[in-house]
């Protein structure tokens, strides 16, 4: 019988989710957004779903970006979210 670690376990319960945002100290994960729609050390703006992201800080900025994902780096100061 093969053992699952929970690393893994983790990892495979968050990825049955269609979409996800998860806030770290200084991080955003974003999984599975469909626009990104502004871009600033300030402000980042993007579309998940059926909602807008608003996210406000100092010195943002994208660390890593897929198709479907973005960490986002930086002083998060706030995070709004507001259908579209």
């Amino acid at each position: 019988m093969e053992r699952l670690h929970f690393r893994d376990f983790f990892k495979n319960f968050l990825y049955d989710l269609e979409d996800f945002i998860t806030i770290y100290e200084n991080h955003l994960h974003v999984f599975n957004y469909q626009k990104l729609t502004k871009l600033s050390d300030t402000n980042i703006i993007l579309i998940v779903k059926n909602m807008e992201v608003n996210i406000t800080g100092e010195n943002l900025k994208i660390k890593q970006m897929t198709k479907q994902e973005l960490l986002i780096n930086g002083k998060i100061l706030k995070v709004e979210f507001a259908y579209v």
